[in-house]
């Protein structure tokens, strides 16, 4: 087995709808997928339940002249996709945005979450 050699964490790339954005804070992501829970009676653990759960891709961005912030507050049908340092490609499909959105103007920075029942991650060899 050889060992990875290249990078492993630092620059992301992002787009959303097909638009890049500049990311200027950290970015973090949880992939979709089923979500367990233990079931505890008065005397055991009985055993656990499982139900879907939603991914989310999470990014702070610097806010642009020719965009408007507030244009994301509520919406819905975005396709985000973010290019991690190590080669990962990271799709969130038909997602919806979540949270209030928070501009710091100091900075002209803003978080953006972004969930959806399709948040997948791809590898490359």
């Amino acid at each position: 087995m050889s060992v990875y050699r290249g990078p492993l964490a630092g620059s992301a790339s992002l787009t959303i709808n097909g638009e890049a954005w500049n990311v200027v804070g950290e970015l973090q992501w949880q992939p979709a997928g089923d979500v367990n829970e233990t079931l505890k009676g008065q005397s055991t653990v009985e055993g656990f339940q499982s139900m879907p759960g939603q991914g989310f891709i999470q990014v702070t961005l610097r806010d642009r002249r020719d965009r408007k912030v507030s244009d994301f507050q509520g919406a819905s049908g975005l396709e985000v996709i973010a290019v991690l340092a190590n080669g990962k490609v990271i799709t969130c499909v038909n997602g919806w945005q979540v949270e209030q959105i928070n501009l710091n103007t100091q900075e002209g920075t803003f978080e953006l979450k972004v969930e959806s029942d399709t948040v997948t991650e791809d590898t490359v060899s």
